[in-house]
């Protein structure tokens, strides 16, 4: 069987009332019933928050409200005859992608504690007992023994995070067990931190600083971490940058001697969408990360930042900025996807607000900021605004074009700004 989730058709609808009834119907088998009558009607289910559906004719059904604020399952139905072929599994996955994408920070739901597709179930997928209940929860546990749920078996609320708190947490918890000593510091920044965070779209950027260099022996012991990270949070594959680089490392792009030896050519790690975990020499283009998470990282674990992290002077990091302008032109050579190109106008839009503006903004702060001095790019500036914040898909056609040309002549007026203010510099 394919597992495929979709949303579901108006079409589907009619037939899960229908599903839901022959699913109760396992329940007198394990001793639990005769439920009380609660089957959702075809209105309800087209009020709610979401309603996912998988096989056509469909075999299975998740419908999802919001409950406190967060993603609630209401409730998860699969037809006996699909029973144990992975499709729960699916629509519970596909449930908790879509409450992550929507900028739920977790899913909650309430079930039978001790019947082997409830309670067991969520748990070997990541639920956990939530014993201090909203009050929405609370509510729907008091209509829950009003109906005479309680007389048929412990009933419980359980809770799963799915939201960006969850999987820095869960990594924070996982690079700390393998690294132990040597993580002096993990830190979250970019746009989670720094402000305009799209749930849908937007990466998870962290910055670990660890003791000694890292080698192939801790690109071997941090590849599991990742790989679990992927597994539990699936809505997240792909979209979490972690780049680790030691002290000394840092130390030694900020001007400070460090045992005798010039620690610029180390090794960094990193993993980052559309790259694995690998090692890589590093670069002046790091500094512009480095200093950025010293003057706004959140401390996910261990010392501050500024702790652990030295001060560049500004020239510094303008220069480290410029670095990366200069890589523009030909980095968008292979900006092929719409995304890209999105990407691609609204961080030389940044580039520009903090070379020439002097203000660090986030993208959909610069793309505003940039707009308003620009309105020649006012119509491209807003589509890849508007396309990374409000949704877009890649289907969407192509502006290579545009795009390019944007960003060659936004690259050269940034240089040729910063060139005006330091004729030492060179592009």
């Amino acid at each position: 069987m394919l597992l495929a989730v979709r949303p579901a058709r108006p079409g589907d609808l009619e037939h899960l009332p229908a599903l839901e009834a022959a699913a109760d119907a396992l329940f007198p088998a394990a001793g639990i019933g005769p439920l009380p009558p609660g089957v959702g009607s075809v209105e309800e289910l087209a009020g709610a928050a979401a309603v996912l559906v998988l096989g056509d004719p469909v075999v299975g059904f998740a419908r999802l409200e919001r409950v406190d604020g967060q993603a609630h399952l209401e409730q998860l139905s699969v037809h006996p005859s699909a029973s144990r072929r992975g499709v729960g599994a699916a629509l519970l996955e596909a449930a908790a992608g879509w409450a992550a994408r929507s900028g739920h920070e977790a899913v909650t739901l309430c079930t039978f504690d001790e019947v082997p597709w409830n309670g067991p179930f969520y748990a070997r997928h990541g639920f956990v007992e939530l014993t201090d209940p909203g009050p929405g929860l609370r509510q729907l546990r008091d209509t829950e023994r009003r109906l005479g749920l309680d007389a048929l078996g412990r009933r419980v609320v359980l809770r799963r995070g799915v939201g960006p708190e969850a999987v820095l947490a869960d990594l924070t918890a996982g690079l700390g067990a393998v690294l132990g000593d040597d993580l002096l510091g993990l830190y979250a920044h970019g746009s989670l931190v720094a402000g305009d965070f799209a749930p849908s779209r937007s990466d998870l950027d962290v910055l670990a600083v660890v003791r000694r260099p890292p080698d192939d022996t801790m690109l071997a012991a941090v590849a599991p971490v990742h790989t679990a990270l992927a597994d539990r949070h699936r809505a997240w594959r792909g979209r979490v940058e972690v780049e680790t680089v030691a002290q000394s490392t840092v130390d030694a792009y900020a001007g400070r001697e460090v045992d005798g030896a010039d620690r610029r050519d180390d090794r960094i790690m990193r993993i980052s969408p559309g790259e694995p975990l690998h090692l890589l020499p590093a670069s002046n283009h790091r500094v512009l990360t480095w200093a950025t998470v010293r003057a706004t990282g959140r401390v996910l674990s261990g010392a501050p930042a500024t702790d652990v992290l030295p001060a560049w002077p500004e020239h510094t990091v303008d220069e480290a900025l410029l670095d990366h302008v200069r890589d523009w032109p030909t980095w968008v050579e292979s900006m092929t996807t719409v995304g890209a190109q999105a990407y691609s106008v609204l961080s030389v839009c940044r580039a520009w607000c903090a070379m020439v503006g002097r203000e660090r903004l986030s993208k959909r702060a610069a793309a505003d900021r940039f707009v308003g001095g620009h309105p020649q790019d006012a119509d491209l500036v807003v589509w890849a605004r508007d396309w990374w914040y409000a949704d877009g898909r890649d289907t969407e056609p192509s502006r290579f074009d545009e795009v390019r040309d944007f960003v060659v002549r936004t690259t050269h007026a940034v240089l040729d700004a910063a060139q005006k203010v330091s004729p030492v510099r060179r592009s």
